[in-house]
């Protein structure tokens, strides 16, 4: 996870809609419109997932509502009157399902995270998730040490209703493909022009990979 900046205007379709008149569904909004929304996701998130950065885009991925737009244990629905707000949309892995991210935090039942408030949680184009999270060379995600106890609960508490952990193998494998490139790379020349050349080519393949953030701050720091 990684800050995002929200791309203003908000698509002009979204003003088409509201949760008075209209429930999400797949004509509300429509396909044109939802390709709209999409492509705004996409310029904000470079089509990876606003959560676990694997790949999302229209297709193999889904609109997703960070405040969620049902009701909760208790028969409310708190958050609906967001349900076609640009602040509260972003781009989440898995098309109709997935046991991580978007997909698992609002599940009910016991395959799901149980009861959580989203207020607690880290929002990416609010909050800076390097303030919250380490990464380590594993593919686990901790909290950062030091934090206050807020921010604290609010690290753990994301890792917990997202799902996080259940990436850590991927996150392993990709940044252990980076790592090999590396170790390649200094064995083959010691040239400090080359080696920043080369290093600045491998920075800019991986941030156009999955789990980027994980894979650059265990290999630069």
């Amino acid at each position: 996870m990684r800050y995002l900046h929200r791309p203003q205007p908000a698509p002009a379709c979204l003003a088409k809609y509201n949760h008075q008149n209209h429930d999400w569904s797949s004509s509300a909004p429509n396909s044109r419109d939802r390709n709209a929304i999409w492509k705004k996701l996409t310029q904000m998130q470079g089509g990876f997932c606003c959560y676990c950065e694997s790949i999302a885009v229209k297709g193999n991925g889904h609109i997703e509502h960070f405040f969620y737009k049902g009701e909760n244990n208790s028969g409310n629905a708190p958050y609906k009157h967001m349900m076609f707000e640009w602040g509260n949309l972003f781009g989440s892995c898995g098309l109709r399902s997935g046991n991580t991210c978007g997909h698992y935090k609002d599940r009910e039942g016991p395959l799901g995270p149980g009861p959580y408030d989203p207020n607690h949680l880290i929002k990416p184009d609010v909050d800076s998730p390097s303030d919250y999270f380490e990464f380590l060379p594993t593919g686990l995600i901790n909290a950062k040490p030091g934090l206050s106890p807020e921010r604290e609960n609010r690290a753990k508490e994301t890792l917990r209703v997202l799902n996080l952990s259940a990436l850590n193998g991927a996150r392993k494998r990709q940044i252990d493909i980076f790592k090999r490139e590396i170790e390649a790379l200094l064995e083959l020349t010691s040239d400090d022009e080359i080696l920043k050349r080369e290093t600045d080519g491998i920075k800019k393949r991986i941030r156009e990979s999955e789990y980027q953030t994980a894979v650059l701050s265990v290999l630069f720091g």
